[in-house]
Formats: C-alpha cells, sequence, structure tokens
C-alpha cells in the first residue's frame, strides 16, 4: 500500500492516523502466432517508445490504469501508447521490494543512465500509508541527492470497501470483545490503520508490541502482505507471546484480519468466520490509490509523465460511463495480475454481500476508479478541502505516536507531492473544452 515490511497496503502509520479521525497485473496476448511470440515486449506494445515500468499490487483501484495500458504491456491502439508512452504493468505486492526498485532506478539515474534498464519508474500504494514508505525510501535516496527523491503525482483510484478490518461478529456488536483478540496484517499500513481508527472510536486500546500480548487491548501479528495475512487466519496460524500482565508465554492463535481482495474474498472462501467490523466503504476518502515516481527523470520526461497519467485518466472515466468498459478491464487485470478470472475481479469491483464458507453474510470488495475530476478533487485544486493533505498528515501523526522509533519524523506533504502534472492537465482539459 508500503514500508517497514510488515506490509504497503504497512498501514501502522495508517491505522494510526485513522484512529486520529480520517481515513497493488500480466500481459494480454492474443492467439500464439509464432511471429508475434517472437517479438521483444517492447516492440509489440508501443513500438519505439523507451519502455517505463510501473509496479503495483492486486487491487481493483487500478483499473482504469489497466484498461487503459490494453494489459500487461501497451498495446498499438491502447490509451498509453496513443499518449505515446510504452508502459509495462508489473505486479509486487512487497512494498519493501518496491522501495528497493524506486533506489535501484534512482541509483541508475545518479550513474548518468536517461532511462534506467532496472528498478521501478514508478509504484503505485495506498495514500493513507505513503507518510511512512515516502520516509524510509526518500532517507535513502536523499544520499544521492534531493533531486532524486520520489514524489505523488497523481492517483488512479480508490479503495471503497474492499479494505477492511474483519474479526468474529461478536466484535462488531460488542466491541469490547475484542480486547485480547489477535489479529494479523501489515503494521502501520492502510489496512491496518482502519482498525486503529475503529479502536480509538471505541476506546479500546492497542498494543504497538506484536512480540507481547496484552489481554486488554488489540494485539498483532506482523504480516509480509495483505495475502500472506488472509493466509494466516486461515490456516490457523498461533504464536507464542508474552504477557504482559503475568510475564509468561502463551499460545495465541488469529482471529482477526486486515486486508483487502482478494484477501477477504480468500478468508470468507476458505474459513469463514469474519465480518467486516469497518472498511474503506465507511472512510470513503481515506484510501487513495496513489502514483509515485522519481522527480529527476519525471522532471527530464514530463510528456511522458502528463501522457501516462492522462491515459489512465481517460481509463477511468471509460469505467465509470460504460458497463462493456468494466467488463474488458476486468478481463485485462485477470491476465496482468495473473490471478482468477474475468468475472471475479468484475464482480468485487463494487462491494457485494454474500454467505462465507460458514453460511455467515459478509461484506467483500469494492473500489473505484479516478479521472481528472476525482484528482482535482482529492488534491484540493478546486480550492476546497485538500483531502490527500488531511489523510497523509492524520495517519502519519498515528504512526508516529504509535511507533516513535520507526517513525520520528516524516516528511511535510509538501515535499512529496508534485501537483505540476495535475495542473498542466488540468489546464489542458479546460482550453480543449473552451474550443
Amino acid at each position: 500500500m508500503p514500508y517497514s515490511n510488515a506490509g504497503d497496503k504497512s498501514r501502522s502509520f495508517g491505522s494510526l492516523t485513522r484512529f486520529l479521525g480520517l481515513g497493488a497485473a500480466a500481459a494480454l496476448l492474443g492467439m500464439a502466432a509464432p511471429a508475434a511470440a517472437a517479438k521483444p515486449a517492447a516492440a509489440s506494445a508501443c513500438a519505439g517508445k523507451p519502455e517505463v515500468r510501473f509496479y503495483h499490487w492486486a487491487w481493483n483501484a487500478q483499473m482504469g490504469m489497466i484498461l487503459a495500458n490494453g494489459g500487461k504491456q501497451s498495446t498499438p491502439d491502447s490509451a498509453v501508447c496513443k499518449h505515446g508512452v510504452n508502459l509495462k504493468l508489473i505486479r509486487e505486492d512487497n512494498t519493501d521490494q518496491m522501495a528497493a526498485l524506486m533506489a535501484t532506478f534512482a541509483e541508475g539515474l545518479k550513474k548518468g543512465e536517461k532511462n534506467p534498464a532496472a528498478g521501478a519508474h514508478f509504484v503505485a500504494i495506498m495514500g493513507d500509508g505513503s507518510a511512512t514508505f515516502l520516509k524510509g525510501l526518500n532517507d535513502r535516496l536523499r544520499k544521492l541527492g534531493p533531486e532524486y527523491t520520489a514524489a505523488i503525482v497523481g492517483s488512479a483510484g480508490y479503495s471503497r470497501g474492499e479494505d477492511k478490518f474483519m474479526g468474529p461478529a461478536a466484535w462488531k456488536s460488542d466491541p469490547g470483545k475484542a480486547r485480547g483478540g489477535l489479529v494479523a496484517g501489515v503494521l502501520r499500513d492502510g489496512d491496518w490503520n482502519i482498525a486503529l481508527k475503529w479502536l480509538g472510536d471505541n476506546k479500546i486500546p492497542n498494543n504497538p508490541n506484536e512480540s507481547t500480548y496484552d489481554p486488554n487491548a488489540l494485539n498483532w501479528v506482523n504480516a509480509g502482505d495483505y495475502i500472506d495475512a488472509a493466509q494466516k487466519y486461515v490456516s490457523g496460524f498461533c504464536t507464542e507471546l508474552k504477557n504482559v500482565k503475568t510475564g509468561q508465554k502463551e499460545k495465541h492463535c488469529v482471529d482477526g484480519v486486515v486486508t483487502w481482495t482478494p484477501g477477504d474474498v480468500t478468508v470468507a472462501e476458505k474459513k469463514g468466520g469474519l465480518v467486516s467490523i469497518v472498511s474503506t466503504k465507511e472512510n470513503r476518502m481515506q484510501m487513495p490509490c496513489v502514483i509515485i515516481g522519481n522527480k529527476k527523470w519525471m522532471s527530464e520526461n514530463r510528456e511522458t509523465v502528463d501522457g501516462m497519467l492522462a491515459a489512465i485518466f481517460e481509463g477511468g472515466e471509460q469505467i465509470k460511463k460504460d458497463p462493456k468498459a468494466l467488463k474488458k478491464a476486468a478481463e485485462l487485470s485477470a491476465v496482468v495480475y495473473a490471478e482468477k478470472d474475468a468475472d471475479y475481479w468484475q464482480k468485487y469491483f463494487k462491494p457485494v454481500t454474500e454467505k462465507d464458507k460458514q453460511g455467515q453474510t459478509v461484506e467483500l470488495g469494492g473500489s473505484a476508479v479516478n479521472g481528472m475530476a476525482e484528482n482535482v478533487q482529492l488534491f484540493g485544486l478546486d480550492g476546497k478541502t485538500n483531502y490527500f493533505a488531511a489523510t497523509y498528515t492524520t495517519f502519519a501523526d498515528i504512526v508516529k505516536s504509535q511507533y516513535p522509533a520507526l517513525l520520528p519524523s516524516y516528511d511535510p506533504v509538501t515535499e512529496v507531492v508534485d501537483l505540476s502534472y495535475l495542473k498542466e492537465l488540468s489546464a489542458k482539459k479546460t482550453v480543449q473544452a473552451k474550443k
């Protein structure tokens, strides 16, 4: 989603932030004609254009981008290619690996490579966990020079229900029963913070130390990513923890999880027994899917950045207006993510209610895609509320308060967001509308 990997939608940040009050595909190939199979991926996608690599999770909020790209790599008739960009989409669920890829790319730039052949040009993560991710990454990149740091330049969509805190139904009806619970998730990341917000609302303590057990608080097992979090619940993962009250080691097993689709569906289909206690369905503006790139490379390739963003927003607009576009995007998503099928991704694009393996009713899925208008609103370019700034600061403060040793400080939002690309695109759109 973001950071220390205990997981990126590590939402420990996010959790804390929400607690204070706010809120990651495969190439689409046709018949395997020998001639086509022999072509390099870049040549078959958008001939003559340098490859731009974009690492992301499996997340329905990115459907507009996937539709605009025509699959894993920009197809000749895709919106991305028509905007002059050869984009390669690569699934990566681990935010620590995303950060390492961004660093590798920056190191290539430092060596004088105009378009480094290794590393990530862009990544997409959860906006409510971005402060921690960017702090760790940019502290490393500043050693190369301030111009090599990373910045957010736009948003592909939102989580609108799929990111959630899942627990026993008893916890939802009586929050006090969550005391002593053990939840699996990526700490200091976006989904973690959903649970933190809920804890704060219900005056239940959080135990930030995953090596101990507090019977009066909600306790945590750190997961490598959101899929691992779901699997820990499904497999009945247990661990030995020191009870802070008695000082004795005790065995405790996971009885809750923070995750997103397909993690929530995995929980429901493979084991069941949990409900959605709170999610981004309730906190609609909390979790934008933010696009992050290298400042130096972007400034030297403004036309490419503008073209990519414009195409992504066009893809989002198509999905919002045309059910056929959503269906196509779902087909492409299955290929890009190399998981499930088109029906699956289309089904869980919007929140659905169904029965889990134990016959219990549970809410699953739910995302939205963004066009230019949603970006203008998110970043306050309309002169109104800057929702991203509020989310970024709120959640960063939460992580800082819960994990002061890991996040003693964070970069101001003004240093990690570059709105110049959005402003350029918005201005061009305004001019075109007047013609």
